[in-house]
Order: C-alpha cells, then structure tokens, then sequence
C-alpha cells in the first residue's frame, strides 16, 4: 500500500475517532440532561398534584376531574392515586410510542425514568397517595431529532476534514511523488535529475542523495560514451580523410549486402591514384594530405547521395565506396563525376595531370553476395580500368540466373501465399551460454507455394521488398504469431526483427496496433520488437512512434545489427532498448578497451550485449573473453542439444 494511502487511513481513523467520541459525549450529555429535565419537573409538579388533590376532600368525581386533567396536560405516562383506605384508585397510562421515531432507536436508547410518589393530606390525615411518571416520549422526539443533526454534522465535517487532510498530505508528500517517479526512472535505467529540493529535511537528503547516485551513473555514461566513441575513430577512421577504414569496410560489408535491406543489391567503387610518390615529391607532405582530404570530400558528397553508403579510404592510395541500391548506370555517371571532381583537384594544386592518374573500377554487385567474391571482382574491376587507358574506368555488372524466377513469377507465389497463409513461423534460440539457457527466441518465417516448395526468409524477402508485398507478409506471420497459440512460447519472451520497409509503411503501423489493441493482453508470453541500429539513428521520430505503441501494450524492444554508426550514443538512453545485437565480427573486432568502454554504456543503461552469427566454437571463445555469454546462430543448437 503506498505510503499516501497509509497515513491517510490512519489519520483518517484518528479524526474519525475524535469526531465519533465528540459526537456521542454530546448524544450522551444531552440524552442524560433530557432525562434530568423531565425527573425535575416531575418533582415539581407532584407537589401541586397532591396538593389539588387534597383540596377535593375526598370527592372522588372532582378527583377523576384532577387527574385527567393533569394527565392531558402531556407531561406525564403515567398518574395513579389510590385512597389510603383502599375504597378508590384511578389511573391514567399511555402505554403507545411516539410518532416519527423509528423502532430500532427506542431499543437503541433505551431511556429509564424513575416513577415519583407523594402522600396527600387533609390537614393532618393522610387521605392516599398519588404516582407520576414522567413522559419521556418527549425525550424519544427530541433525542432522536438530536441525533439525526449530530450523524449530519458528523458526515460533514468528516468530509471536510479528510478533504483538507487529502490536501495537506498531497502538499506534504508532494516532494515524495517526484521521489517515487525519479526512482521508477532509474529502474529503467534513465537519468531523471530532480531540481526542485523539498522542504522537509528528510526527503531533501533522499532527493540529495538519488541526484548524486544519478548524476554518477550519468557520469560513467558519458566518459563511456566519448572512450567507445574515440576507440572507434582509431578503430575505422582515417586521421586525414576522415573517411572509414578498411577495417571498417569489412566490418560493415555483410550488413550492407543483406537481402532485408539491400534489395536490389547496389555497386562497389575501388579507386586508385597512381602516382603519389610524385605528388608527395611536387607539393610536400602537408599540402598531399590537404589533397587527399579534398578527394575524401568528393566520395562523401555522392555517399550522400544513396541511403547506408559509405565511403573508405583502404590505405595511402586506394579509396573505396559502396553504394547501396544503386544502378550500373548510375555507377557509371557517379565515375565520371569522381574524375572531374579528381580534375578539378589537380588544377587547384597546381598539379600535372600527366605525373598522376585515377583509376575506377565498379562491381555492379547482387544482394547476399559472398563478401569474398564481392571483394575479389571489385578488385579485378580496377585491374581492368588499370588497363583501359583511354578512360581509366570499369564496371562489372553481375546479371541475373538465367534460372531465377521472374518478378510477376514471384508475384503469384508471395501473393498466394498471403491470400492462403501459407506462411508458417520458426523459431531460433538466444542462449546466455554461461548457463547454457535459451533466454529467448527470435522468431522468423518460410513461404509455401501451391506445390508445397518451401521458401526461405532469404529466397523470398528481396522480390517481397521489390514488389512492396513486405509490409502484408509480416502482418499474417505477425498475427499468427499474435492471435495463435504457440506452446512452445508459454511464458517466454519471443522476438521479432521488424523490416526496415514495414517500420517506413505508416499502413503497417496502423495494422500492427489493430491487431495488438485486439490481442496484446491475451499473449501467454511476453513479445519484443527488434529495429535495426541504422534506420533508428536515421529515422528516429518514426522510431519513437513504434516505441510509444510498443510501450502501450507491453512489449518489449531491441537494437538490431548494432554497429556504432552514430557519433552520439545519447540515443541509446533516449531509446533504451533492453538488448543490442550485434555481428559476431564486428564484436571480435574491438580492442578490450573498446569493448570495455561499450560495456560500460550498456551497463549503466541495463542493455544486454548479442552477439548474432555465431558459427563456431573459436568465435564463442573470443567473445567470452570479451565478456560477452549471450548469443544467436548455429552454434545455438549444439549447446542447447
């Protein structure tokens, strides 16, 4: 029970308690003082009874005359004279109750008279005695009129008093909520610095207190962010362009060859200036590093151009771009553009054309090609434009299988296939190794076709993507996945990597919430959502879109394909997603003070380090040596076999 709450309950009961032993002292004074005043005025009229009585002189009429009308006057229950001889005896008795007064308050009051006697004389012989009894049905009326306006000033001033103490306790526990809120927030592992203090002294060294403990853990966020963040720039940077490293380059290769993001596969630029020598030799070492800047900056001014491009300088002499999704005709023009930028160079520096030469090769490369071949046939392209003299460029395009199907082909099967739901889900394991458990699953799919041919994520994504069928397949495996029952999930955690080309169709979203503001509670197991690390650093306010609805319902949320891409890592705590994946070569890759630098981020954020791709057992080695134990991939099923 929150805190509020208690105290209000037990100050609640402290002036209800007041009031109620207030308010029966004043039914108990006043029931005791109405008794009293009708005793007393019995006393004092019993007197003139008898005396009236006397002067009767023994006429019984004139006595029955005295008697009834003294009992008419109303103030008594009971008159009763009997004669001393025993020869006369009159009485008058209301045995009724009196109207408006409910049953339940007369056993409830229960009030006692005591009934009053007196002799009556004539002159000096006692001729009988006379016995009254007050009439408390009087009392009855007036101490249940009483009652009724106490339990009414009761009710309100119980109501004004809990209502002033609701606002006094909020006022005073005020500080506390903000305590309580900033609390929650470090739970989630965010940074919430309180800058109103409180007054009461307590809560005021509380707040000073989680400020500090804030304020550190920020602290070591922040100098583990700017070490990553340096050992990265020593990592994949060139000092003089600034452009990415080879050692980057084959780091980042796989994911940008990837048939989910890449599918129209793109082209490879390899780049060589022959000549350097001669250059260093004319204009000197500062101004050659000025030059080779300058060239830097025209392959990032058309990197920018294409979505996910990057730009390489793989050593003193040879450059290299990869450019997604782009044609060979484009490749061609972009060439052509490189030399006349290169042109342009040689003349602001003053530098013969005939003592250097540039030379271009291009691989016009399909999606999820080996990165050996890609590699090898870009390099043999520049051995061709090495060759060609004339124009000093070349491009290989790889063509189609003659045996691949064709696009309205793919069509009919995608499209069959979401009309039927020929879609059926598997499920892969994430193992914390060092406990050799399955923490959770990550969930995927395969197509069938009318003749039962299965088609795997692989085979059938990019035409999917191509034909902007991605968005309607996802959402039949997303609600099997969703509204069916998957035992095998029971209270588990069970994953799914959202396409880029879903997240950027605001159609997906709005069916995605459809169908979890329908289902979301009935789930037997708790559900993630994973986006890649590049499209969140390029796309985030449709990010946070889907983290809102993630949010609302319950779901969980992950970084995909994380690869240190942003030059601020604010946006891991701004988005702070339980878990980042990671490819196995891109982890193994880091020095242990990289690694170390970026455990100390995810730490203090409370996100979990995934190593994807892991194949072999030297790979696991190395990432258990870096501190890393949580991993999906083949080897996943040897160690839960």
């Amino acid at each position: 029970m929150k805190l509020f709450n208690q105290m209000g309950l037990a100050v609640s009961f402290i002036i209800v308690t007041i009031l109620a032993a207030v308010m029966l002292i004043s039914y108990q004074s006043t029931k005791q003082d109405m008794i009293q005043g009708v005793y007393e005025t019995s006393v004092n009229n019993i007197g003139t009874l008898a005396h009236s009585l006397a002067q009767a002189q023994g006429d019984t009429a004139y006595m029955t005359t005295v008697v009834d009308a003294a009992f008419d006057s109303g103030y008594y229950m009971l008159i009763e004279y009997k004669s001393s001889d025993g020869e006369f005896s009159y009485k008058q008795e209301f045995k009724g109750k009196p109207a408006g007064v409910p049953e339940w308050f007369f056993d409830f009051a229960d009030i006692k008279i005591v009934a009053l006697e007196e002799s009556v004389v004539v002159g000096w012989e006692t001729i009988g005695s006379v016995k009254i009894l007050g009439d408390i049905s009087i009392v009855y009326k007036s101490l249940y009129a009483t009652l009724i306006k106490l339990l009414y000033l009761f009710a309100f001033f119980t109501f004004v008093s809990l209502l002033l103490l609701s606002i006094m306790l909020s006022f005073i526990l005020k500080p506390l909520k903000e305590i309580q809120h900033q609390a929650e927030a470090i739970t989630r592992d965010e940074f919430v610095f309180q800058e109103n203090m409180p007054y009461t002294t307590e809560f005021k060294e509380v707040v000073r207190a989680m400020n500090m403990m804030v304020k550190k853990v920020e602290y070591i966020f922040i100098k583990g962010s700017e070490t990553f963040k340096r050992n990265q720039e020593l990592l994949y940077t060139d000092p003089i362009t600034q452009l990415y490293n080879r050692r980057y380059l084959l780091v980042k290769l796989p994911d940008l060859v990837t048939l989910e993001n890449r599918a129209n596969g793109g082209t490879i630029f390899f780049a060589a200036l022959k000549g350097a020598e001669l250059l260093n030799q004319e204009l000197g070492r500062a101004l050659t590093d000025k030059l080779f800047e300058a060239f830097g900056d025209i392959f990032l001014a058309e990197c920018e151009k294409f979505e996910d491009g990057i730009a390489v300088r793989m050593n003193g002499t040879e450059f290299t771009l990869v450019l997604p999704n782009c044609e060979a005709s484009q490749g061609l023009e972009i060439a052509q553009s490189i030399h006349a930028g290169y042109e342009q160079l040689l003349l602001k520096y003053e530098v013969q054309k005939e003592n250097t030469t540039l030379d271009i090769g291009m691989y016009r490369y399909r999606p999820n090609v080996n990165i050996g071949e890609l590699l090898t046939r870009a390099d043999n392209a520049l051995a061709h434009a090495k060759a060609d003299e004339s124009s000093n460029t070349y491009i290989y395009e790889e063509r189609d299988d003659e045996n691949a199907m064709g696009k309205e082909q793919w069509r009919s099967i995608i499209e069959e296939s979401i009309e039927d739901k020929h879609i059926r889900l598997k499920f892969w394991p994430m193992v914390e190794t060092r406990a050799s458990a399955i923490e959770h699953t990550v969930m995927t799919f395969t197509i069938d076709d009318t003749q039962s041919k299965q088609y795997f994520y692989g085979d059938f994504i990019a035409p999917a993507i191509n034909l902007g069928l991605v968005s309607r397949i996802y959402m039949v495996a997303l609600e099997d996945l969703i509204t069916n029952k998957h035992h095998e999930l029971t209270n588990k955690i069970c994953s799914v990597r959202l396409s880029n080309e879903f997240i950027k169709d605001p159609h997906a979203f709005e069916a995605l919430a459809s169908l979890l503001k329908q289902h979301a509670k009935e789930l037997k197991f708790k559900l993630f959502f994973e986006i890649s690390d590049s499209f969140i650093i390029k796309n985030p306010t449709v990010v946070r879109r889907f983290l809102e609805l993630f949010k609302l319902y319950g779901c969980g949320f992950g970084i995909n394909a994380f690869a240190s891409e942003s030059d601020d890592f604010a946006y891991l705590k701004e988005f702070n997603p339980s878990f980042i994946k990671a490819d196995v070569s891109f982890l193994l890759d880091q020095s242990k003070d990289s690694m170390l630098a970026m455990q100390v981020i995810t730490d203090s954020l409370g996100i979990r380090i995934i190593a994807m791709s892991v194949t072999e057992r030297e790979q696991l080695d190395g990432l258990l040596a870096l501190d890393v134990s949580r991993i999906q991939g083949p080897l996943t099923q040897s160690i839960t076999a």
